[in-house]
Formats: structure tokens, sequence, C-alpha cells
């Protein structure tokens, strides 16, 4: 059997029930611009997930995040080594339970329609003593993606991902960006993290120096169709 299609034409969380209904074994590759992740399947149970920068359930719990991206699936009878515990319908179960959560969190919590971007210089210089939550979330700061957006993604609890959130400004290593949503510059990181796209504050300035800077703006702104073919 293969199966390819969009999260427009069948969302994640039904494609996962799918295919455990179905029992089916095999590999599903999911995808989106700049990111792929790839999830094995036994007798309709995820036994692995895997993506560039992360692995295992919390991997799923950010896909079922996605709003758009494409999938294919296709059979395959490859030993794979587990690296995902809970059944897939416990992993829908949650996944859908922290959905629900990002939803009240959004509703409630001021700025989450912020778009953030990354201090470059200061990711370089302090992103060894940031918490796991806190890299986690950083490297979906791409100044397009709004802050409920992150939340969303990031896999993690909602109230982890804000206080990841919070952490990350506290510190100076984002800000609030409020200029295109898009630029044609890459700048990476230091080979820490995946290339991020958006305009990135580069410039070697202090923390309370930037918080300036964001005060001035402030105040300044103030004036596809799925097909099933069988073998």
């Amino acid at each position: 059997m293969a199966l390819t299609g969009t999260f427009q034409d069948v969302s994640f969380a039904e494609l996962l029930q799918m295919l455990n209904v179905g029992h089916k074994t095999g590999k599903l590759t999911v995808s989106r611009p700049g990111e792929q992740a790839v999830l094995y399947f036994t007798n309709g149970e995820i036994a692995r997930a895997d993506s560039r920068m992360e692995h295992g359930p919390e991997l799923v719990y950010r896909i079922l995040g996605w709003n758009a991206g494409e999938f294919g699936f296709e059979r395959t009878e490859k030993p794979v080594v587990k690296n995902i515990k809970q059944s897939t319908e416990e992993l829908i179960l949650e996944g859908m339970k922290r959905f629900d959560e990002w939803e009240r969190v959004e509703a409630e919590m001021p700025n989450m329609h912020v778009v953030l971007r990354q201090r470059a210089y200061a990711v370089n210089q302090h992103y060894d003593s940031l918490s796991e939550e806190a890299k986690t979330v950083l490297r979906l700061v791409d100044a397009r993606r709004q802050t409920a957006t992150i939340v969303r993604e990031s896999g993690l609890e909602p109230v982890v991902a804000v206080k990841a959130v919070t952490e990350l400004l506290t510190e100076g290593i984002v800000e609030e960006w409020q200029g295109p949503r898009q630029s044609g510059n890459v700048l990476q990181t230091g080979g820490r993290l995946p290339e991020a796209t958006g305009a990135i504050d580069s410039s070697a300035v202090s923390y309370f120096s930037s918080k300036g800077q964001l005060s001035a703006r402030r105040q300044g702104s103030g004036n596809d169709t799925k097909t099933l073919d069988s073998d």
C-alpha cells in the first residue's frame, strides 16, 4: 500500500488513526518547508520517530501541532529499534490534550501573536547555559512564527513552552520582531542550530541595550488530494 497526501486532506491525528486501525507496518515520512520527520509503524503502532533534531514521543506531539505539510507512507518490513513505548492511541490522546491546553494558553496569555526573532550574537554567547526546553523553543524562532505557533509546535507542555519563551526573552536571546516576516538573508548561529531563515539581529549589543531599543521601537510604533494505490 502506498499512501500520499497533505495535512489539508487529512490531519496528522486522523492519519495516525487510519494507520493504527489498519494495523499497518511501514515508514511514514512527513515534511514541510525546511523540516522532515520519519515515523516507523509496526502493526499500526508507532515504534520510532526521528527528525534531524528530535526523536521519540515529543516529536510526535510537535507534528500534531502542524497545520500544513505533506506525507507519504510506504510498506516496509525493515526492523527498527524502538524509541517510543506509548501506544498510538496514547500518543494521540496526549497530543490532543496538549492541543486543547495550547488553545487555552493562547486565549489567556497576552502577546501570543507577537513574532520573535533570534539575536544571533546572544545565541552563540549563551546557548550552552539555556535549559533544554528553551533550546527546543529556540529552534522554532525564525522571524516568521508567532509566539502562539512556537508554543503549539514545540511539542512541550504549553505552560513549559511559555516559560521557555520567557527565559529566552529575559536572557535577551530573542526579541520581538516588527519588521518584514521574511528576508532573503540567512544567518547560521555557530553551527548549533538549523539555519534560521528571516531577519536576525546579529549586533553585539548588551541585553539592557537591546531592551532599550525594543522599548523605543514600541513607543515609536504607538505613534493537494490524497491518493491510495494498492500493490
